[in-house]
């Protein structure tokens, strides 16, 4: 799949390039708004819903290593975020990829949990919901992977002055 455009909730972009700030800028603002929930939960904070992803966890063990994990990744994807921007204001396509990785980590999490919460307590009516809400989000999530991948597409693999005398020197 390959997109030309862009629409985020609020605004429609006329190419990827402008669409992939704007998805940059929300998982930017989305890992610092999980990161602070994260913290919270970490230090004794409310997490006791059946469809919150620390619901089982114990506050003494459990959930400080898998806050943790969850801190360190959420730090990861603050930075990639930032390289994001940094590498589509500059044309570089390497400085996409650590972003691109961690997003298709957070669809491949957004998948199990909502299959997690499905198949473990499926006679609650509520968790179907919250299952179905959770899918939602991560089909926003895969179209904000699709775009970066389109406008990842878009560059060059190597823009550099030399090349066209490259070029002319080949053809000689």
């Amino acid at each position: 799949m390959y997109l030309k455009t862009c629409w985020s909730p609020c605004f429609w972009h006329p190419n990827v390039r402008s669409g992939s700030f704007a998805v940059a800028l929300y998982t930017l603002l989305m890992s610092i708004c999980m990161l602070t929930y994260m913290s919270y939960v970490m230090n004794g904070g409310e997490s006791s819903q059946l469809y919150l992803p620390m619901f089982e966890a114990n506050l003494s063990s459990t959930t400080q290593s898998g806050g943790a994990f969850s801190v360190i990744f959420f730090i990861y994807f603050i930075i990639s975020s930032v390289i994001l921007i940094w590498g589509i204001k500059s044309d570089i396509r390497g400085l996409m990829l650590p972003w691109m990785a961690g997003m298709g980590l957070v669809i491949l999490f957004q998948a199990t949990f909502g299959t997690w919460l499905i198949f473990g307590y499926y006679i609650y009516l509520e968790v179907v919901f919250a299952a179905l809400v959770n899918w939602a989000w991560m089909a926003y999530n895969i179209y904000c992977f699709i775009v970066v991948r389109s406008h990842f597409r878009n560059v060059k693999w190597f823009q550099s002055p030399d090349v066209e005398l490259l070029d002319e020197y080949a053809q000689k």
